[in-house]
């Protein structure tokens, strides 16, 4: 775990062109084909995978970003998973709290490495799916975590990926409080880098999820344009992440952040403490929305790395 404090963040204090939004909770290149999985059997454990993070320390970033620590490339063998020393994959199809309509599963099937430096998180068609905790679902999919095994606090978390395409589909990379198993969400708080849905092919968004003092939950939305389906192509989603707020970038453009002043406004900061990162793709729900019949399966979330810079 690396808990040093960022070294150089922005003020974000100034960054009131932005609106709060209140609700309830590259030139990339071209993704390659991605290795196709074999249609999902019930949930059984992940294979043993050889590790493929690094830890760097000091060496060059991107932009706003003063050295990288730790990052994942997601080299190895096609259709290994992803390191199991690194990502923990949650198996359930409870919905999430979102509705969300997949089992997430420990299968290969749904995440592994493509043999090209990729990781693929595979939503796929599966009528009548039985989840790890009894529900029935009609698609499967993956959600990955480091809960037990890596968190920072402060930094830049950055994930370069290319999304579905599909209407109904919700790829997300975001971090939650390490203390959520002892204080509940959201008194855990929560930062998502990045969430795209598929009936809006060129927006992005980012997020931050905090208490009240009574318990309950506050939350500050931001969107983003791209100007193009962000499913064509790699693109590289990051958020610096301080005491003293936040700011989401895309391809290493700035686009909106918000600061501690204004989330306080609404309710406690509950981000001065280490977080974890979760990796997922959903299917539908709250956010999501309806699956229309024309919507094909297989999805894919296509990963070319995950870093943390600091």
């Amino acid at each position: 775990m690396r808990r040093d404090p960022l070294r150089a963040r922005r003020s974000l204090v100034a960054l009131g062109l932005v609106a709060l939004v209140l609700a309830g909770c590259s030139g990339p290149p071209d993704a390659p084909d991605p290795v196709v999985p074999a249609d999902p059997a019930d949930s059984s454990g992940p294979a043993a995978a050889s590790p493929t993070s690094s830890v760097s320390p000091g060496e060059e970033g991107t932009v706003g970003a003063p050295g990288l620590v730790w990052s994942d490339e997601f080299d190895g063998e096609a259709g290994a998973p992803p390191d199991p020393a690194v990502w923990q994959p949650d198996a359930f199809g409870h919905g999430g709290g979102n509705n969300e309509l997949q089992c997430y599963t420990d299968d290969p099937a749904n995440a592994s490495l493509d043999g090209q430096g990729h990781l693929v998180v595979s939503a796929l068609s599966a009528p009548g799916h039985t989840c790890a905790d009894g529900t029935v679902r009609d698609y499967t999919s993956a959600r990955l975590t480091t809960e037990s095994s890596l968190s920072w606090q402060y930094g830049r978390l950055e994930v370069r990926a290319q999304v579905p395409a599909g209407v109904g589909t919700w790829p997300a990379f975001w971090a939650m409080g390490t203390d959520r198993a002892e204080v509940g969400w959201p008194r855990s708080g929560e930062i998502d880098v990045m969430e795209h849905v598929g009936r809006s092919p060129t927006l992005v968004t980012g997020s931050i999820h905090g208490p009240t003092e009574a318990g309950t939950r506050w939350q500050v939305t931001r969107e983003h344009d791209a100007g193009a389906p962000l499913s064509d192509g790699f693109h590289t989603y990051a958020v610096d992440w301080g005491p003293d707020g936040l700011e989401w970038e895309l391809d290493g453009r700035p686009w909106g952040g918000v600061s501690r002043a204004e989330a306080e406004q609404l309710g406690l900061w509950a981000f001065d403490k280490p977080f974890y990162l979760l990796l997922n793709l959903a299917i539908g729900g709250d956010l999501g929305g309806p699956v229309p019949p024309e919507t094909p399966f297989p999805q894919y979330l296509v990963v070319d790395h995950v870093r943390v810079y600091q």
